[in-house]
């Protein structure tokens, strides 16, 4: 392994430690955005569980029978309410 990437291994397990103690710090704050974001669409709440890090829109789009297109709409609104992270071909929940 190359020096590059024990760097880049280090780094991503600092940001996942950071991450950890920002979900403990804001858990109610998270909570309380996902009850509101999760009450006026089961559609929403659906795709927000597939977000696991491993499906990805098409996978997304098959299991809920819905047009990728209407999952990314969703999945664009979950980010901007900061409940998922988009990684790479994938989108993994933060809570």
């Amino acid at each position: 392994m190359s020096e590059r990437q024990d760097i880049q291994r280090e780094i991503v397990a600092k940001l996942d430690a950071i991450l950890s103690v920002l979900r403990i710090a804001f858990r109610e704050s998270i909570e309380s955005t996902k009850e509101r974001s999760f009450a006026r669409s089961e559609i929403k709440k659906a795709i927000y569980d597939m977000c696991d890090g491993k499906n990805t829109v098409d996978q997304m789009s098959k299991a809920l029978g819905k047009e990728p297109s209407y999952i990314r709409v969703y999945l664009a609104t979950l980010e901007e309410e900061g409940l998922v992270v988009r990684k790479g071909n994938t989108y993994e929940a933060i809570v």
